[in-house]
């Protein structure tokens, strides 16, 4: 598997990811924010064939791209089956107050924690891990053969991601980091809406100082 990252920007400039089978050219595409005929030249450049779209969460700035994709490339997208309060409220996926309307016209495929999502052409396999507290919608597509952890804002700048947003809480959040996130192994890398990867380790040592504080 070949991951790609690339950053797309609105209002504010999130990671996109290309995850892709170099056997075959297949693969997805997490949190398309922005930017859309941009990801659509990337994708003719290389000659990737898009199986899916997969969500972390449903704020705007993770979703913005997602209709015209979805149209586009005629292909499904996968959110937590709380994603649409999400999708359905400019408001509470912040899209308002940032003077924006993102409306997606494609119903999403809902996942639920401990779900498997399996691209088969891909070969990609994700479980779904529930991990809530930047927002109630928040989902971990974690990848065990590549040690791979797709985590959206739930990390953010060597820590914990934020959670003063209508439907965050700090409590669950910290709760999510310890109980979902930590346990993973060691090796596993965690690939964030906004920033850098964190390594397991990284995070295990974050949380133990913060725990401890």
């Amino acid at each position: 598997m070949r991951l790609y990252v690339q950053p797309v920007r609105d209002v504010f400039q999130t990671n996109a990811y290309f995850y892709i089978n170099e056997k075959n050219n297949h693969g997805c595409l997490i949190d398309p924010g922005a930017q859309a005929d941009l990801l659509l030249r990337i994708i003719k450049q290389h000659g990737w064939q898009i199986d899916a779209i997969l969500l972390t969460h449903g704020h705007f700035d993770h979703t913005g791209a997602v209709d015209q994709l979805t149209k586009a490339l005629k292909i499904p997208y996968y959110i937590h089956q709380r994603g649409p309060e999400y999708l359905q409220d400019d408001d509470l996926n912040l899209a308002r107050r940032n003077h924006r309307r993102i409306v997606i016209e494609q119903h999403p495929r809902l996942l639920k924690d401990g779900d498997q999502l399996n691209l088969k052409e891909a070969d990609i396999n994700f479980a779904a891990i529930y991990t809530p507290g930047h927002s109630f919608d928040s989902i971990t597509y974690y990848d065990k053969e590549n040690a791979v952890a797709f985590v959206g804002d739930v990390l953010y700048n060597d820590g914990p991601g934020i959670w003063q947003f209508p439907g965050g809480n700090k409590a669950e959040l910290m709760k999510t980091i310890n109980e979902k996130l930590c346990p993973l192994p060691t090796e596993v890398q965690c690939f964030v809406g906004h920033t850098m990867p964190m390594q397991i380790s990284q995070v295990r040592a974050v949380m133990k100082e913060i725990n401890e504080d």
